[in-house]
């Protein structure tokens, strides 16, 4: 199924102009699972085939928030901490900037699409997984 929103949506809302560091292929993927995640919880009766405008906004904004937790995550993987003597250069806090910047999208996201989805989704704090050897240990 086609998306709500478009990369263009994105990148106006978002202001990413810059196609070098913000690839098409990473707000497609953005929007791809911004989709899944609406449509798992969208309401029955929404008009799909002509969406309202706060259906494609809501879109938008929570494949920002995804697309903005991408980048922050692989700032965080680049960035280099420097030393110079004694003293220590640290990488900055883009990482931290952008997370929250991607909380407050994905907060506003949904406070958009609330009248389209029959339930508002979960965020799990932590999720349990079945126990596993770490190390080769058993």
């Amino acid at each position: 199924m086609a998306t709500f929103a478009t990369e263009s949506d994105v990148r106006e809302k978002f202001q990413l102009t810059d196609t070098n560091t913000v690839s098409s292929a990473l707000v497609v993927r953005g929007l791809n699972d911004a989709n899944t995640d609406i449509l798992r919880v969208l309401d029955d009766d929404v008009d799909t085939v002509t969406p309202e405008a706060g259906l494609i906004m809501g879109e938008a904004l929570l494949a920002g928030a995804y697309v903005l937790r991408s980048l922050a995550s692989g700032d965080a993987f680049s960035q280099k901490n420097l030393s110079l003597g004694t003293a220590r250069v640290a990488g900055g806090d883009r990482f931290g900037d952008m997370s929250k910047a991607a909380e407050v999208a994905e907060s506003q996201a949904w406070y958009v699409l609330e009248p389209y989805v029959s339930e508002m989704p979960e965020k799990p704090v932590a999720s349990v997984t079945d126990t596993q050897p770490v190390l080769g240990e058993e």
